[in-house]
């Protein structure tokens, strides 16, 4: 079976973490790699063109040093042999599993939280709190989404962890219990 894009990400994401751990460039490495997954999400076309046989190899270079443009020399050099290994299709999934380990070690949890209504900025520190306390992290980075549909309480996504206490599941619960008696 034939090894794809995604399944080499976490060799390359690998990599740049530990020779980033090694040479002191950690946080430097990790806001480079969050510009760099800015630009791939604000503009999906970019890496169907890098990956394009429509395009030339000279093409391709010149896209990518416009990329690569002010970027540390690590950066540089893995996103060069991520392109020489004919894996850019997967650039997006090797940045996302560098941030993964970053993440943990760092103790850093991203959640997101799916409320009915805007939560107040005190609701989120307690939500923020509550999510550290219990899920052992420094530090919680919540993305906030409002669904109108579960009607009231929090579900929270965090890691492998769901955490549902809406109004919605209690509900859709209690008539699965009243439809099976």
């Amino acid at each position: 079976m034939a090894v794809t894009d995604r399944d080499a990400a976490p060799r390359y994401g690998k990599a740049l973490f530990e020779v980033a751990q090694e040479q002191n460039q950690l946080q430097a490495v990790h806001e480079e790699v969050n510009e760099l997954q800015a630009v791939l999400k604000q503009t999906p076309e970019l890496l169907s063109a890098l990956t394009s046989k429509n395009l030339t190899a000279a093409d391709k270079d010149q896209l990518l040093s416009i990329l690569l443009q002010s970027r540390s020399d690590l950066v540089s050099q893995l996103v060069g042999i991520v392109q020489a290994n004919g894996r850019l299709g997967g650039l997006a999934a090797v940045f996302d599993d560098f941030e993964a380990r970053y993440d943990a070690a760092n103790g850093i949890v991203k959640a997101v939280v799916t409320t009915a209504v805007a939560m107040s900025d005190s609701q989120l520190q307690a939500i923020k709190q509550a999510i550290a306390t219990k899920l052992n992290a420094q530090a919680v980075e919540v993305t906030p989404v409002i669904d109108q549909s579960i009607v009231g309480g929090v579900k929270v996504v965090a890691d492998d962890v769901v955490i549902d206490g809406t109004v919605a599941t209690r509900l859709a619960q209690l008539r699965a219990t009243l439809l099976s008696n």
